[in-house]
């Protein structure tokens, strides 16, 4: 069976327009098991189209814990929890996960409380296992093992690279981080680096028209995000099999695309190279 990553959103930022990619979210699959990295904006429904089933959800890892990255956890669990049997699904993240998955709950109470009574559903409140991780081992499996690699994203602290390892392969997601070499080490010889990508100058126009809702947004952009050339710098110092770019910044701003971020990325890495669109497929491919 190939182990695959299917990129369900590819948009970094949680604003939405017409025809704009969903928010962070991606499918590790390693022999036939998917694990969710990630819960932006859409992750439900984008689960559901590459493939799966509800009840195909069985471990989910977060990064962070920036909306992008985690606003439709706890919708997922509940539509989990609605739509199929009931059972133990382990979901690992960065503090504050449990107090942001009890919050979540309790906010549902009234739904909760009328399903039970009135379609004899079992209680949720057991079935999510929520682990929180630092820096170091995150959990193993009888497929892989999870370690962590705590990056710079400012102004969140705990933000975390990801490293899978299998028997056959390796993946590691860089998360949202600036320019950090210590991620080399943490990806040396994966078969695939999965890592965002920020186009210099359409991200600062991007933060020009936003400055009456977000001053400040261009000072966030250049501290906690990497620029596409620095990108491929990482790839080539890790010697990673594959680069899989996405996590866009910006992915919506005119004049600013695929070609773009792809320029960007081959001034410093010319090994295969994917640029990331939502529900798209990247074999996991062990021959170096």
């Amino acid at each position: 069976m190939t182990d695959r990553i299917i990129l369900l959103g590819t948009k970094g930022g949680p604003r939405i327009s017409t025809g704009s990619s969903w928010p962070s979210s991606s499918v590790v699959e390693f022999s036939g098991r998917p694990y969710i990295v990630d819960c932006g904006l859409g992750v439900t429904r984008q689960f559901v189209e590459a493939g799966y089933t509800l009840s195909d959800v069985h471990t989910i890892v977060l990064t962070h814990l920036h909306s992008d990255h985690c606003i439709e956890l706890g919708p997922l669990l509940h539509t989990v929890w609605c739509s199929s049997p009931k059972r133990q699904v382990p979901v690992y993240g960065p503090a504050p996960l449990k107090q942001m998955v009890a919050s979540f709950l309790e906010s549902m109470a009234y739904d909760i409380d009328v399903r039970m009574k009135d379609e004899k559903q079992l209680a949720p409140h057991d079935m999510f296992k929520c682990v929180e991780f630092a820096e170091g081992f995150v959990f193993r499996d009888e497929f892989v093992e999870v370690t962590a690699l705590q990056v710079v994203h400012p102004p969140v602290t705990e933000t975390y690279a990801l490293r899978f390892r299998s028997q056959d392969a390796t993946v590691v997601f860089s998360g949202d981080t600036r320019y950090f070499p210590p991620l080399v080490d943490f990806s040396r010889g994966a078969d695939v680096l999965v890592h965002e990508v920020m186009h210099h100058e359409g991200a600062r126009r991007m933060c020009e028209r936003l400055t009456a809702i977000k001053p400040d947004l261009w000072a966030h952009m250049i501290a906690a995000h990497t620029v596409g050339d620095d990108v491929g710098r990482i790839a080539s110092d890790a010697g990673v099999g594959h680069l899989v770019v996405q996590h866009f910044t910006p992915s919506d701003e005119p004049d600013v695309g695929p070609p773009e971020f792809e320029a960007l990325v081959r001034e410093t890495w010319s090994g295969p190279l994917t640029i990331g669109t939502d529900l798209a497929i990247i074999p996991v491919s062990h021959q170096r």
